[in-house]
């Protein structure tokens, strides 16, 4: 199974409960509101893919950002500048050396599961809709309808829009999720790329 072990935090524990209902998973991922980190650094590479040229950026807590070769430099720095004060931003390969191996042996069909903290950055609608993203396993596909139901909201739109906006595509697997006739649609990084990177998971395209 294609799953992201992560690391407990203290906060999403606290906020557990609230979110037992919507069936998302515990201990998933690091909590954090809209708002600009004051203080906590923000470490920032990119890399030459199989795909392409990948930026990706890690906090101390784990993996927030990764923007696929179709983002580019200047919509990475702009979610990075969005979220991050300017004197936290820091140029560190080395900080994001374990996701930049894992990527690169996932694109080259070496590896169908990943292990890294992540700490993600949305509003809590946002943080169940990427939660749910995690239980699609590799090789299998899901429809976004699926993924409102499972939320137990009729908002399968604002579910779409959601997964759109998933902040660490291939790691949170959006691009497992296809139309309700299984036809594929809105993918962030390119109908191209989300393609290939189910056919890399052996899905039969029709």
């Amino acid at each position: 199974m294609s799953q992201v072990n992560v690391k407990v935090s203290p906060q999403w524990l606290r906020n557990a409960e609230r979110f037992r209902r919507a069936d998302t998973l515990r201990g998933l991922v690091t909590m954090h509101n809209d708002t600009k980190e004051a203080s906590s650094k923000v470490y920032c590479a990119s890399f030459e893919s199989p795909i392409g040229v990948i930026y990706l950026a890690s906090t101390e807590k784990g993996l927030c950002k990764i923007a696929l070769p179709k983002d580019g430099k200047s919509s990475f720095l702009g979610w990075i500048k969005e979220n991050f004060a300017p004197d936290t931003i820091v140029d560190d390969r080395k900080k994001n050396s374990n996701a930049i191996r894992q990527l690169n042996e996932y694109l080259i069909g070496k590896r169908t599961r990943f292990d890294l903290d992540i700490d993600l950055i949305g509003t809590n609608f946002q943080l169940r809709v990427w939660t749910e993203l995690t239980k699609t396993s590799y090789g299998k596909i899901t429809t976004y309808k699926q993924i409102a139901k499972r939320l137990h909201t009729k908002g399968f739109r604002a579910v779409g829009s959601t997964v759109s906006k998933n902040p660490v595509p291939i790691v949170i697997p959006c691009h497992r999720v296809v139309g309700s006739n299984s036809k594929l649609v809105g993918y962030a990084g390119g109908m191209k790329l989300k393609e290939y990177l189910l056919r890399l998971e052996g899905i039969i395209l029709i």
